[in-house]
């Protein structure tokens, strides 16, 4: 239930503070006076996109408070856990928007994103205005009304599951569909790549150790002699390195075997030897890589142009070319044996399909029972909205699509995740006359009685109450008796919800249990809204001038006193 609404900033509002009761809530005012712009507000609370010219002229930002308590409602704390919101029976949802155009949201004071005030509201608020009135005329709006009165939640989710794999089959079967037209191109461009890759036989890295190959062969002359030099220096002349060391080596052990005490001077020694003769061995080997072949570098660069050739192909490294010499071989593995594969993904699609037929064929059914059931269930309210003998329908019917491999009654028909038949919704509003689609015929007072019953009808089915339902310009195009009927149902709404209308409709504010008047009036030379809450006297004056539309008269006024104690 909405309790508190605070807006600020918003359109010719400087600033109104609102304190809501459960029950039946009415606001009345003259056009133009900030009526619609509080049913704005609200909306923005749920969510709604914001534009920066809703905000006041003069100010930077505008600012929508609301305070609601809820009933315990499991999917509601789970949301309000996923965002790590504490769980508490009060929610303060606040939106500000700057002139920039720049929005943010809070939920008891953790930011988050209007996307997420549009998960959250459906759980606190609920707006009925002309705009969804309207989109009673979308054939996805009626599906989603039945669907929601016969609980289809369960089904809907079994036939989108199915058509996900049918979808996934379909996309299989297509690809095998397309291997086999192309593969005798590509089988033969396939096994002329793999020849070429095993024709030259590369190993992982080969090309990194034939490139330090190179180097050493292209200045072998140089590197021997440089070798020799180094070799005959350190080991193999006389006197050598290692030589001198070794002798070093064993006259320091002779000192220490007098007694004197060195820091490892022995060690060091024995430790320079050893290294000395590790660069030795790995100098000879040098040398012996030094004294190749002279034709080995000629072989070398060869080989080395050859791998390179396969990497600017298929590369860039060699492990990149082995890999897709093992992709092609799979390929063509597969390509040889694509008529079984396409023989088996034929009855694996043609199974998945079926599975969705028979799961869609249950959604249709539950649907059709559910749409009579809805259509009765209106109808009824319908005949106490001064519309007794109207008569609504529930079509249902699949819509052909030739490529379509689903066949029903002979015929290729259209389906998708949301099922096979499409809805629309017929209305009859005299007796005799053929039901013809609503959107075409219903008047504009019509429209906004059925909107009306449906979403009665809807709530009642709903076991749990607290939700704020806010009715906008429900009453258009209604008057007289229609108008007393209408009044008796929003007031029967309201013994579970918390029901708050806008309306111009005498009687509607009269039966109400809370009453709010909007005025535009101008301060400091500005026009600004103001909103006061109504008691008795005032309630009867406020009534009065809805009843007599221009100067108050005592007739208006015992009339409104009439319809002020039938409430």
């Amino acid at each position: 239930m909405l309790e508190r609404l605070s807006v600020r900033g918003l359109g010719i509002i400087s600033t109104v503070e609102l304190e809501f009761n459960g029950g039946f809530t009415v606001l009345t005012g003259e056009t133009g006076a900030g009526k619609s712009l509080l049913v704005e507000s609200l909306k923005l609370l749920g969510g709604q996109r914001a534009q920066s010219d809703m905000v006041r002229t003069g100010d930077d930002r505008l600012r929508v408070e609301g305070v609601f308590t809820t009933d315990p409602q499991p999917l509601l704390e789970d949301i309000l856990d996923d965002l790590g919101i504490p769980r508490s029976e009060t929610l303060v949802l606040r939106r500000e928007v700057t002139e920039g155009g720049r929005g943010r949201a809070w939920i008891n004071d953790v930011a988050v994103t209007a996307g997420t005030l549009q998960r959250i509201s459906p759980f606190l608020l609920s707006i009925h205005g002309q705009h969804e009135q309207h989109g009673l005329a979308d054939v996805n709006v009626q599906r989603q009304l039945v669907d929601n009165f016969g609980s289809h939640q369960s089904l809907i989710e079994d036939v989108a599951r199915s058509f996900a794999r049918w979808r996934e089959t379909a996309s299989e079967l297509d690809r095998l569909r397309s291997q086999r037209a192309t593969r005798r191109d590509r089988l033969d461009t396939i096994t002329f790549q793999v020849q070429e890759i095993e024709s030259v036989g590369p190993a992982v890295s080969e090309d990194e150790e034939l490139r330090r190959r190179r180097l050493v062969l292209r200045s072998a002359a140089q590197i021997a002699e440089l070798v020799s030099s180094l070799l005959d220096r350190l080991s193999d002349g006389e006197s050598s390195v290692v030589d001198e060391l070794a002798r070093a080596e064993r006259e320091m052990s002779a000192i220490t075997e007098c007694g004197v005490l060195l820091e490892g001077g022995v060690e060091h020694l024995s430790a320079a030897r050893i290294n000395v003769e590790e660069v030795v061995r790995e100098m000879q080997a040098l040398g012996d890589d030094a004294n190749a072949d002279p034709d080995e570098l000629e072989a070398s660069e060869s080989r080395l142009h050859a791998l390179e050739q396969l990497m600017l192909k298929y590369g860039p490294t060699l492990s990149d070319v082995l890999e897709y010499r093992d992709t092609l071989v799979s390929e063509r593995s597969e390509l040889e044996s694509v008529e079984e594969k396409l023989d088996q993904a034929e009855v694996v699609a043609n199974q998945a399909l079926v599975e969705y037929d028979t799961r869609a064929a249950a959604l249709d059914a539950a649907r059709s029972a559910a749409g009579e059931e809805l259509a009765r269930a209106v109808e009824g309210i319908l005949a106490r909205l001064a519309m007794d003998g109207t008569r609504l329908e529930f079509r249902w019917q699949p819509r052909a699509e030739a490529s379509s491999p689903l066949v029903r009654g002979g015929e290729s028909v259209a389906f998708d995740a949301s099922g096979v038949e499409e809805c629309v919704l017929l209305i009859a509003a005299n007796p005799g006359e053929e039901p013809r689609p609503m959107a075409r015929i219903a008047s504009g007072g019509e429209l906004s009685r059925v909107h009306l019953a449906i979403r009665t009808v809807l709530r009642k089915r709903r076991s749990s109450g607290g939700l704020s339902l806010l009715f906008d310009e429900v009453d258009s195009g209604l008057g007289g008796a229609t108008a007393a009927a209408l009044a008796e149902l929003l007031a029967d709404l309201a013994r579970n919800d918390q029901v708050m209308v806008v309306t111009h409709l005498p009687q509607v504010a009269a039966a109400a249990a809370s009453h709010f008047r909007i005025e535009k009036v101008l301060e400091d030379g500005r026009a600004t809204t103001r909103v006061a809450a109504l008691e008795s006297g005032e309630r009867e004056a406020e009534v009065a001038r809805m009843l007599a539309g221009g100067e108050l008269t005592e007739s208006a006024r015992a009339h409104a006193r009439v319809l002020l104690e039938r409430s």
